[in-house]
């Protein structure tokens, strides 16, 4: 078993300023987000960069269209009341 460690910086009140470096031959790149806290760099490959990239743009999706949400276990089972209810 992996140990897992997480990590909470709340940047909701800050001003920031985000930016990828490049990798080098000696480095991968890094997702580095800067502000009066200090920074934080992310360290990752080119894929797990473009996932951190979808999982944002499926967030910034969801707001735009919340209509399209996909349908939890809890909306299905009230859906499917609802239909037992009606027949």
């Amino acid at each position: 078993m992996r140990a897992h460690s997480a990590y909470t910086v709340d940047l909701s009140r800050q001003n920031t300023e985000s930016k990828v470096l490049p990798a080098t031959p000696y480095n991968p790149a890094a997702l580095e987000i800067s502000g009066s806290f200090g920074s934080v760099q992310i360290v990752a490959s080119d894929e797990q960069l473009a996932e951190i990239e979808y999982a944002i743009r499926q967030h910034f999706e969801k707001n735009k269209h919340p209509e399209r949400l996909e349908p939890t276990v809890k909306d299905v089972d009230l859906e499917y009341s609802i239909k037992e209810e009606i027949a």
